[in-house]
């Protein structure tokens, strides 16, 4: 048995290639026994626009976790639950919480038994997680031109296959759409466009029709969020595969019930880590539905648990999306996560496989903040002077 006698909870803030902060908090759980579990709870610069008091969510979780038995899995998951319940957005924070410390408990299992994630999750069913680099929404003709050269140098770096973010700028977002396909023909693959439910269902039809010759492979969110009639609509009308995000397994239940979807976007950050997804990976699998490997673009220890999950997950088969250790300038681990030829390898070793770099967590750590002006962290792209 291995019980906690330690957490400690190290904000930090880590810009992203565009010179925008993203604040995350690395979790150490220390047991008994001698060992150090470590989790992420990732990217909170999303919306709402407001951070958790770090020093007060350190003396909650030392009040629930301390003297727990590791293995209690099911104890651990039901406190989490009932201190930061799920509140069915995309961008709960709450469920980044939980996330972070459950990942730290997969860790701790991990190296208590000498055994990888994956290993604890059945054993993998492929050697690495093809993976879909994001390009982001197109603001400006400026964005354009930008993006483009995106495009090229991840192709040059082994990514042959890209999410597209559209929905803001409809005429920008088409125009690139035919420069891209016009530019690298079929040496890429367009694996999905990602609306974030900022259009209706009509108006997502409207554009996905106008564009479906650009070849792509599935359309992410395309209706108001919680729209579900819309999502059904969508997949019926442009006979596109949908896929949406997934908070909770009351949720997977209802879009596979009245087949909304073909895929489920497993996100841990959005369902609260491994134990949670794996409720909605079992529904989504009972179903017949596919998965992909959500992401809000953690650093190397988020991102390593998404990695295992994916390799352990049958019906993982279409590409994931975590690339978040590509899009930061920084990291607080001794060896960030791996991509090769635009896949995402899982690390080797007990639990995770990722250490912390001491100088590298004090260097980032700092109080959580908002740039001033700033919103949510997406759809920036660095734009050549």
């Amino acid at each position: 048995m291995s019980v906690i006698t330690a957490v400690r909870l190290t904000p930090v803030n880590v810009a992203r290639s565009t010179g925008f902060v993203c604040g995350h908090v690395i979790v150490e759980l220390d047991t008994d026994d001698g060992l150090l579990g470590i989790g992420e709870m990732s990217d909170l610069q999303h919306l709402p626009r407001f951070h958790p008091d770090v020093d007060d969510l350190t003396s909650t979780l030392q009040a629930m976790l301390i003297g727990a038995d590791i293995w209690n899995t099911n104890r651990l998951t039901g406190l989490l639950a009932e201190a930061f319940p799920p509140a069915g957005t995309l961008y709960d924070k709450g469920a980044v919480i939980r996330c972070g410390v459950d990942i730290a408990l997969w860790d701790l299992r991990g190296k208590a038994t000498g055994r990888s994630v994956t290993s604890l999750l059945g054993g993998a069913v492929r050697e690495a997680l093809p993976v879909a680099y994001p390009i982001f929404r197109q603001r400006s003709e400026a964005d354009v031109a930008a993006n483009l050269e995106v495009v090229a140098d991840r192709l040059a770096g082994g990514f042959s296959m890209f999410r597209i973010y559209v929905g803001g700028d409809l005429d920008l977002d088409e125009q690139f759409l035919r420069l891209l396909r016009e530019r690298f023909a079929e040496r890429i693959q367009i694996k999905s466009l990602d609306f974030s439910n900022l259009l209706d269902a009509p108006a997502a039809i409207r554009f996905i029709e106008r564009t479906r010759d650009v070849d792509y492979a599935l359309v992410e969110a395309p209706a108001y969020e919680g729209d579900i009639d819309g999502l059904a609509e969508v997949r019926r009308r442009t006979l596109i595969p949908v896929s949406e995000h997934i908070y909770d397994a009351r949720s997977a239940l209802r879009l596979a019930s009245e087949r909304a979807v073909d895929v489920f976007n497993v996100g841990l950050f959005a369902l609260g880590g491994i134990t949670p997804a794996q409720q909605v990976i079992a529904i989504a699998e009972a179903a017949r539905l596919e998965c992909l490997i959500g992401t809000t673009q953690e650093l190397s220890i988020g991102t390593a648990a998404a990695a295992h999950l994916g390799l352990a997950t049958v019906s993982a088969r279409v590409a994931a999306d975590p690339v978040g250790p590509l899009l930061y300038d920084g990291d607080v681990v001794t060896d960030p996560v791996t991509y090769r030829e635009g896949r995402l390898t899982a690390p080797t070793g007990p639990g995770l496989g990722m250490t912390i770099d001491a100088d590298r967590l004090l260097q980032a750590s700092g109080p959580l903040r908002w740039d001033a002006g700033s919103g949510s962290v997406i759809d920036r792209v660095r734009v050549k002077p």
